[in-house]
């Protein structure tokens, strides 16, 4: 529902052209026809759903439990800063009294 809503209010000015096999083409278009959508719909459909699992894949780190215990350890540790982030944080303090 969400996906149909945002297709609706977003202009769509990209274009994606395909050559497919006749095989491919009918099997494309009964899917579709099943699903209650059209060729172009399902496409973009089953695309977009495609391309989120492989982003999910390639860009969601899972933690197991022990992983993420060990994780928020590591966050809640207080060490101090090392030379390379105090350097890098007077950088960024002159360069912000520099802007002011």
């Amino acid at each position: 529902m969400t996906t149909m809503n945002h297709a609706i209010t977003t202009p769509r000015n990209e274009r994606i052209d395909l050559r497919v096999t006749t095989e491919l083409k009918s099997m494309l278009a009964r899917a579709a026809s099943l699903a209650g959508m059209s060729v172009s719909g399902f496409l973009v459909s089953a695309a977009s759903d495609r391309a989120k699992a492989i982003l999910a894949e390639h860009e969601v780190i899972t933690l197991t439990p022990q992983d993420w215990q060990v994780f928020l350890a590591v966050l809640d540790r207080d060490d101090p800063p090392g030379p390379r982030l105090q350097e890098a944080a007077q950088t960024y303090l002159k360069r912000q009294s520099d802007v002011a």
